[in-house]
């Protein structure tokens, strides 16, 4: 697990603020990776789904956006 990524809130979802590269890099090996979250306490984690990248924080999965 890596704190080299840092995420941001962006209303119902988020979006990676830091660390992109390394995302993809271990995202290609394993299902999740642990970030960190600009304002928030705690960390979250970056699940693989079939249905696209999600964020989980305190039982919530919200999307996490790559671009608009």
């Amino acid at each position: 697990m890596s704190s080299d990524i840092l995420l941001v809130r962006d209303g119902d979802c988020f979006r990676i603020l830091h660390g992109y590269l390394r995302l993809v890099a271990v995202l290609s090996m394993e299902t999740e990776v642990a970030a960190d979250i600009k304002g928030e306490h705690g960390r979250a984690m970056i699940l693989r789904t079939a249905d696209g990248l999600r964020v989980e924080k305190d039982s919530v999965r919200l999307p996490l956006l790559l671009q608009e």
